[in-house]
């Protein structure tokens, strides 16, 4: 008796001996784990554990990241205000950068926001289009704007303030 398997569009006949079975054992059991195994983008996988343990609402995207030493680097334009941003710090040395390019509005806000109430995390400070620097701020900012162009938001630990720094959080821009 034949028993007739469709296996990737392609009839094959086999017979119940045993050298049959144990052939197609052999080559779907390899195929199978492989495809099984795969995962097209490890980046989505790791955002969605972010996301369900941060409740995030909206993964990173959108903004082009870079990472320099300890720098974490994320660069969008200001036509896509407003917009939220998910990170993560995972060491007390980070800081997180936020270059916001092509700013034309009369102000800007920014707010952090995470799971824990004991966090150290604040923005360090704003980084005109002229190289000057205002800050530091809390976990929160309102700056006028009196020139066009790029700014950049420090985000980090606040050194004269005790907590951990490391883990997920969000920054909400205006």
């Amino acid at each position: 008796m034949k028993v007739f398997i469709v296996t990737f569009g392609i009839n094959l006949a086999l017979t119940k001996t045993k050298s049959n079975i144990m052939f197609f054992k052999y080559l779907l059991i390899p195929i199978i784990s492989f495809i099984s195994c795969v995962n097209n983008n490890p980046e989505k996988s790791k955002v969605k554990a972010e996301n369900k343990e941060m409740n995030i609402s909206q993964p990173r995207r959108g903004a082009l990241r870079t990472v320099e030493g300890n720098k974490i680097i994320r660069t969008v334009d200001a036509s896509q205000l407003p917009f939220t941003i998910g990170e993560e710090f995972t060491n007390e040395n980070q800081q997180f950068v936020l270059v916001i390019k092509n700013v034309r509005k009369s102000a800007i806000s920014a707010k952090i926001s995470t799971n824990d109430k004991g966090r150290n995390v604040r923005i360090n400070q704003i980084i005109l289009p002229d190289g000057s620097s205002d800050g530091p701020f809390s976990n929160s900012m309102n700056y006028k704007i009196s020139k066009k162009g790029t700014y950049k938001i420090v985000i980090g630990k606040n050194l004269m303030a005790e907590g951990q720094l490391s883990g997920n959080f969000l920054v909400s821009v205006e």
